[in-house]
């Protein structure tokens, strides 16, 4: 893959990236080390942001409470892809959270 391509993908990467844990801050989640992973919390709900290079997507993996997120046994949630349109992954990730 041409150099310049690949570090604007990564540029959007990690722009995307950027505003989905300021999405979750503005969510009331806060940000916490489980296992030298960052997870994410809010009333006793966990999520782990991930993103998975092969399809090019986001997932948000929940836990439902400190005991599983400790185990690693998060559930997946629905893929977000970064071709998606940035304002449409924001608000569909927004719905899921808000939904769990």
């Amino acid at each position: 893959m041409n150099r310049r391509i690949w570090n604007k993908q990564r540029r959007i990467r990690k722009e995307t990236e950027t505003k989905i844990i300021s999405l979750l801050k503005e969510l009331n989640y806060k940000e916490i080390i489980i296992n030298n992973t960052v997870v994410y919390t809010s009333e006793g709900k966990y999520l782990k942001l991930t993103f998975i290079r092969g399809l090019k997507s986001y997932v948000l993996e929940h836990a439902d409470g400190y005991d599983e997120a400790e185990k690693n046994l998060f559930e997946d949630g629905d893929l977000f892809p970064l071709t998606m349109n940035e304002a449409e992954l924001l608000c569909k990730m927004r719905d899921e959270i808000i939904n769990l």
